[in-house]
């Protein structure tokens, strides 16, 4: 394997720290973007639209084989005898939590419950850099423009450079890694960042023997072989007897019982069984991403899974995480859980804000309100005036003799294949049940505002003319709108309750509070300490600092202080004699 090669002259993102302070908010070259409503009509159709076409493309185009024509090397870090390295993942998000983790990695030390601590020579970004497509906008705005605002560069010319090393995740992947291929594998600056990889996928040397790789599971799908051969030939020719590695790896989040995963976990299995073993090495810290919390299991002879995805982006729960776990799949259950974080409980009360579902996505009840008025114009063209005086018997008749009815049963029958999709964290039967059941629900849902609807405009005083069709399909659009949407929200919070649509319930929150990173110690003897790092509130209120010395943040916190904090005292893995 080749040594590091010296790069050419680097590429700078954008403005430089030093020369182009932003005095005012005019000045910045980024904009200071909110938390991704995920549940906005324009955002699903986008997102579903990119989802589609990244499978084509992986599917039959992977962009590692492009990368892998440019040489790889292995990149030197092993002086000196102590080092400090941090790790950060999920992290392009909205502003106030990305940036928040961004300022708290910036600074020189954190003292943490008596704990001092120290910014690391490295950076290591864990996986989904950009949500929720990776646009070069969105880069810009979500995590280049941030990370450059808490990190200028110390000077105009030259610079005390830290290292950035990223892998990337399956939001990352949606454009095929294009973007994610020309800002982190370019040799180029990010403020006081700089990039050395070549690839999706690095090796570092740390010292006294330690090891950071990281590895690019695609969709969670397979390492490639050019991967293999890349870890392989360090292994064989750069590994000594004894080796430990920190193992990091973007997971895709699930999908359902038989995820993706299980073909990522192969390849890890793989790897630490045929690559890692034969060089005499161990895996000592698998460090995944993809879930937005953080949690950690430990192995009996001490070995860790760290689940780290707090960077900036929407929380995910852990109330239903299981108590054993392997970084295998299901093959083993043998990392037993030590900590969550957020506590089981403070997630379990974050799921009832679902209920505000309606006041964070108003173009989503705006759609469903639009599909309310459609349907209830054309049970009008059927009932004429009647519809000031609707029954239950009413619509039952008008289901079947309405010369659209058989658009309305299309129309139920494709809405309970949608939800039995939907339900896709069940399995069976009940995933059937489920679907119909949800189906069930939104046919009562859409008669419930149709009798709601007749009888408010019936009692506002409508006469059966125009004025009073206009009433009529106004409290529809209303009550079906933000009705619809309460209705959703109460199918997430009870299937919730039965462990069902994690992802569904706490994406919608965009909650921004709740973050966490880590910060990894080398010791001089050889021991690693790890430091997990929580941010219980992050800020909510930043102020322009104009004045401040050329290397310090942009942006201060405005109001209440940030008090970041240790989630559990300090993992110690300590060096075994012999």
């Amino acid at each position: 394997m080749a040594k590091e090669q010296a790069p050419g002259r680097p590429v700078k993102f954008g403005s430089d720290g030093a020369l182009n302070r932003p005095a005012s908010e005019a000045d910045l070259d980024f904009v200071r973007r909110p938390m991704v409503r995920w549940l906005d009509p324009h955002q699903l159709l986008d997102t579903a639209g990119r989802v589609l076409a990244s499978g084509f493309w992986s599917a039959y185009t992977d962009n590692r084989e492009l990368q892998a024509m440019v040489p790889a090397s292995v990149y030197d870090r092993s002086e000196p005898s102590e080092m400090w390295v941090d790790y950060v993942s999920d992290l392009g998000d909205g502003f106030n939590s990305t940036y928040t983790v961004a300022y708290l990695l910036a600074q020189p030390e954190l003292e943490l419950d008596g704990e001092l601590t120290r910014r690391g020579r490295i950076l290591v970004m864990g996986g989904d850099q950009v949500y929720p497509v990776p646009k070069r906008s969105e880069y810009e705005n979500r995590l280049l423009g941030p990370y450059r605002a808490a990190m200028p560069n110390p000077s105009a010319e030259v610079g005390d450079k830290h290292d950035l090393f990223a892998i990337p995740g399956s939001h990352d992947w949606y454009d095929g890694l294009i973007n994610f291929t020309n800002i982190f594998c370019r040799h180029r600056e990010l403020g006081a960042l700089r990039t050395s990889q070549t690839r999706s996928y690095f090796a570092v040397s740390l010292p006294h023997g330690w090891w950071l790789w990281g590895i690019d599971l695609q969709f969670g799908d397979f390492i490639d072989e050019a991967q293999v051969r890349y870890f392989n030939d360090i292994a064989s020719d750069a590994m000594q007897q004894g080796d430990r590695i920190i193992l990091c790896m973007a997971k895709e989040v699930d999908s359902g019982p038989k995820s993706a995963e299980v073909c990522s976990d192969r390849d890890v299995r793989y790897l630490e069984r045929e690559v890692v073993a034969p060089a005499g090495g161990r895996i000592e810290v698998f460090l995944k991403s993809g879930r937005h919390y953080y949690s950690r299991y430990e192995e009996e002879d001490g070995r860790q899974l760290i689940t780290a995805g707090g960077g900036g982006a929407f929380l995910h729960p852990t109330h239903k995480l299981p108590e054993g776990t392997s970084p295998h799949g299901v093959v083993k259950t043998n990392y037993r859980k030590q900590t969550v974080y957020p506590s089981e409980k403070v997630s379990k009360g974050l799921r009832k804000r679902v209920f505000l579902l309606p006041a964070y996505n108003l173009p989503l009840a705006a759609v469903l309100g639009t599909v309310h008025v459609l349907l209830a114009f054309l049970l009008r063209l059927h009932l004429q005036d009647q519809y000031l005086t609707l029954g239950v018997a009413d619509l039952w008749h008008a289901l079947w003799e309405t010369p659209a009815a058989f658009l309305l049963v299309f129309l139920l029958i494709g809405s309970i294949g949608a939800m039995v999709l939907l339900a896709h964290d069940a399995a069976g039967l009940p995933r059937l049940a489920l679907g119909v059941v949800h189906s069930a629900l939104q046919v009562g849902g859409l008669a419930f505002v149709f009798l709601v609807a007749s009888h408010g405009a019936a009692t506002l005083g409508a006469d059966g003319g125009v004025a009073s069709l206009v009433v009529f399909l106004v409290l529809v659009y209303l009550i079906g709108g933000v009705g619809g949407v309460l209705g959703i929200a109460a199918y997430f919070w009870a299937t919730n309750i039965l462990g069902y649509h994690g992802n569904e319930v706490y994406a919608p929150l965009h909650h921004e509070d709740l973050k966490n990173f880590l910060r990894l110690h080398f010791d001089a003897e050889g021991g690693l300490t790890i430091y997990p790092i929580g941010i219980d509130k992050v800020g909510h209120h930043w102020k322009l600092d104009p004045d401040a010395p050329a290397d310090s943040p942009w942006f201060v916190p405005d109001g209440h202080p940030l008090e970041p904090h240790l989630i559990e005292p300090p993992i110690r893995i300590k060096v075994e004699s012999g």
